[in-house]
This record gives C-alpha cells, structure tokens and sequence, in this order.
C-alpha cells in the first residue's frame, strides 16, 4: 500500500516514511492476513485466465501471491522497502513469474505503456491523496493493453480525512468513465466483517 504525497498533512495523506514506519513497527493495521474474499468468490464464479497483471500498492502481497499461485505473470509494485523485502522472499521462495518493483507506481516508465491485461486493485486507491485520483485513473489507462481489465474493491468509509479516504459510488463513476467500460459496479456481500458493506466491487474495460 502506497501514497504519493509529502506527508506534512495526515488528513492530506502518508508520506513513504509514515509507510515505512509501519513495516518497521510490524504494525500492518489494514492489511487483512489474507486474500480479500471478494476476490476469491469473484475468481470461483469467473473465469478468468492467467495473463500479465500488475498490483499497484500491493503491499504484504496476498492478491499477488493469490494470482501468482493461478499461474499470473504478477508484476508488484510498492514504494515501502518493508513491503519489498517481504514479497521478494516470497517470490524467489515459490519462483514466481514476474517481478517485483520498488517503485512509485505514478513513475511506471513508457516501458510499461500497454503491457498489462489486469490491474488488481485492493487498498490503494483509498490510500492515495484523493488530489492523486486522476493520476492514478491516468496511469491505470496508460499500462493497460486495449480492453484490459482493471478489478477493483474500493473503500466507502463514510468518514473525512484519511488514509483510508472514502470512496462513493459517484467518485467511481465520474473518475473512470471516461477511460474504462464499466462493466459491473456493486456492494459486495463477500467483504469481512469489518468492511461489509462498504467496499465497491468494480470490474472495468479499457476502451
């Protein structure tokens, strides 16, 4: 999970440091210990075949490793060297397919343009800057090959400030649009406890 942001702010957002902070303190309140359970009841009701996807913010790496596991050419992507660290083990343990990037994903180089078929998003749109939305609907649209998918979950928190910044039906909509076919948008009944009710279940085309 990452924030492009300069962190003088809190209610503005993290810097990388406050992210480092919390791998260095083993404190990873957001993350659940598991694949979010939306996608996996998504993954047993689709099918969906392996391809190259990316994970931006990928943190701890459970989707990465959950995709990876499917046979996804995974690339994962996170600013924190805690998260780095953590998903490099990962990687040369099981030999992956893919990499793993120590990177601001708002960085990707053109080498990236038009590379991948996925874009699994879980915790980091909530976690940017809202000031950063457009960057990242940009650069999604960017890496992205023509009629690629971007699955997401996004957090309603109902509540100002942040990290994690709240996210409405309406913010969705107006911001992907314009890029992305949206193919379905809904509450998922398949959150954990904490979260039911309030994450969003976005499944978009590139157009």
């Amino acid at each position: 999970m990452h924030v492009m942001n300069d962190g003088l702010n809190i209610q503005i957002g993290y810097s990388r440091e406050d992210w480092e902070r919390h791998y260095d303190e083993k404190d990873l309140r957001w993350d659940l210990d598991e694949v979010a359970p939306p996608f996996v009841h998504l993954w047993e009701k689709r099918d969906i075949p392996p391809c190259r996807a990316i994970i931006p913010g990928c943190g701890a790496g459970h989707e990465v490793m959950f995709l990876a596991e499917k046979g996804f050419e995974v690339t994962a992507v996170d600013y924190s060297h805690g998260a780095v660290r953590l998903l490099e083990r990962t990687y040369e343990k099981n030999s992956f397919l893919g990499k793993v990037l120590h990177q601001d994903f708002f960085t990707l180089g053109s080498k990236y343009d038009e590379t991948f078929e996925l874009m699994l998003e879980h915790t980091f749109f909530c976690a940017i800057s809202p000031d950063m939305r457009q960057d990242y609907v940009e650069t999604a649209n960017r890496i992205l090959k023509p009629g690629g998918s971007l699955i997401g979950l996004f957090y309603e928190t109902n509540e100002s400030g942040g990290p994690p910044f709240n996210t409405r039906r309406e913010d969705i909509t107006e911001l992907f649009s314009g890029s992305f076919l949206i193919e379905s948008l809904s509450k998922t009944p398949h959150s954990v406890e904490q979260r039911r009710g309030k994450e969003w279940l976005a499944i978009f085309k590139k157009k």
